[in-house]
């Protein structure tokens, strides 16, 4: 097996990516009251665009949330029917729905995306997708309003609403967290009838180790990736794995992989019995590792033998 400055970089990349995307944060407990709601800045969903959450409910009726035009033609539905939930859009006077295949009204953590690409608007609920698309005149979705969660104000004038009777429609009744733009968390507006809550899958911090903690299908998964240890907890050491070096004799040293390709520096020399044992800082993580070397009889090299290195 080898290793490269360059993996170690991608993984960190990578990890910092998952961590940003599945980050869990406080979250919004609404209580289905009348006239409550949550006002965040526009999400500009006109072309390319992706909005998520994650969900918890009870109840198979209610308004997630709502964003439109100001009462012209497009608007951008997101509520619960019979337990399932339906995306409802409209772009230049078009209109169409998309219901997900399952429900959720079961008291567990859901992940919902809405991902907008120009005339195909897609619903995607716990990895599983449907999309619905328009063949309107204009390509685009014209966004005029703030978004509203879990409820609309009772006083906006429903001339300025685009959806008929969307006031209407029960607030939603459960828990709201972790709404992201893209990668971005937005600005909340403000709020009426809604609490802060900082309980969530994550909330009784699961993961050791510095694992990431996330939601997978539902339920609190971990990310080990940058810390060393594996398991369903990130608390269970990794298997040991042999790694064949060379040191260069000479007084700082320098350790090399098998081809020669990457020279590592040598941090720490101490003399054995049998040879010389080195620990060097592999692949710029700060993770010892000890290596028994056997001089050569050439005196200019030093084979290693096998080291072993925790990873």
């Amino acid at each position: 097996m080898s290793f490269s400055v360059h993996s170690v970089f991608f993984t960190l990349k990578m990890s910092v990516l998952l961590g940003s995307l599945l980050g869990l944060c406080l979250g919004l407990e609404f209580m289905g009251l009348p006239n409550q709601w949550a006002r965040y800045l526009r999400w500009d969903a006109s072309t390319r665009s992706d909005l998520s959450f994650q969900f918890k409910t009870n109840v198979s009726t209610g308004l997630l949330l709502y964003l439109d035009d100001g009462g012209v033609c497009d608007f951008l539905c997101l509520s619960l029917v019979d337990g399932r939930v339906q995306l409802r859009f409209s772009m230049d006077c078009a209109e169409t729905a998309v219901l997900s295949n399952k429900q959720v009204n079961d008291s567990s953590w859901h992940f919902l995306m809405v991902s907008r690409d120009r005339l195909r608007t897609a619903l995607v609920l716990d990895g599983e997708g449907q999309s619905g698309e328009l063949q309107p005149q204009r390509p685009y979705m014209d966004v005029v309003s703030d978004l509203f969660l879990g409820g609309v104000p009772a006083d906006i004038r429903p001339s300025a609403l685009t959806l008929d009777g969307v006031q209407a429609i029960p607030g939603f009744k459960g828990l709201i967290l972790d709404l992201k733009y893209g990668n971005s968390e937005p600005r909340l507006l403000g709020s009426q009838g809604v609490q802060l809550d900082a309980e969530g899958p994550c909330g009784e911090r699961p993961c050791e180790n510095g694992g990431i903690c996330f939601l997978l299908d539902g339920h609190p998964t971990c990310d080990c990736s940058t810390t060393g240890y594996g398991g369903k907890l990130c608390s269970e050491g990794k298997a040991l794995f042999p790694i064949p070096l060379l040191l260069e004799a000479h007084p700082l040293g320098w350790v090399r992989t098998p081809d020669g390709s990457r020279p590592y520096p040598l941090v720490q020399r101490r003399k054995r019995v049998d040879g010389l044992q080195v620990h060097v800082w592999l692949c710029c993580k700060p993770s010892p590792l000890a290596v028994p070397l056997l001089p050569q009889s050439s005196g200019r090299c030093l084979q290693g033998g096998v080291g072993r290195h925790r990873d």
